[in-house]
């Protein structure tokens, strides 16, 4: 066990990216892109939930990912190294706006309204994980989507703004599966 009270940010960034591992941007991009093909399939009828799973779908659609390749441990190593706690804090930060979104979704009975305020405040995460992993393909993939998600939503048609979010949302983990540190860079 790490010893973080001395550990040099530097260390602990490099520890935080080793105990990483490729899985989450993977089940970024297929929760997303589920919610993509939902969304252009039953339009309005889409249920209020979707967008809900989509945002939170791809931890667990990691860690059986991460399972399947026998990486699980990852996940256990590295629970006090502060970089992985102030990652965790923004997971609740995040998780404390999405309500905004779903009183702007209520007030607007707008439910693509929701999909694009989902969609941009999961991305947030890549902020605090760029940081962590020094990075900056984490902030890159923040900026990206929340510029395309919301090109996605102003211009195009009624139809299929939302599953034009989700795909844009979805379209951005192809980014930062390709542009991110990988985990086996520092072992």
């Amino acid at each position: 066990m790490e010893d973080y009270s001395t550990i040099t940010l530097a260390n602990a960034r490099r520890e935080y990216l080793a105990n990483c591992t490729t899985a989450m941007p993977i089940g970024g991009l297929i929760a997303w892109a589920a919610l993509a093909i939902a969304a252009y399939e039953l339009g309005d009828r889409l249920p209020s939930f979707a967008p809900f799973v989509a945002a939170a779908a791809p931890v667990p659609i990691a860690l059986a990912i991460d399972m399947a390749r026998g990486e699980l441990g990852y996940w256990k190593r590295g629970q006090g190294n502060p970089v992985s706690q102030l990652f965790m804090r923004f997971i609740t930060v995040v998780a404390l706006i999405i309500p905004f979104a779903i009183i702007a979704t209520e007030a607007a009975r707008e439910l693509d309204l929701l999909i694009l305020g989902l969609a941009i405040l999961a991305g947030m995460i890549w902020v605090p994980h760029g940081w962590g992993a020094n990075d900056p393909a984490g902030f890159i993939h923040f900026v990206l989507r929340a510029i395309l998600c919301y090109a996605a939503y102003l211009f195009t048609t009624e139809e299929l703004r939302g599953a034009a979010v989700a795909g844009a949302a979805a379209l951005t983990y192809v980014y930062a599966i390709i542009a991110m540190k990988k985990p086996s860079s520092v072992r």
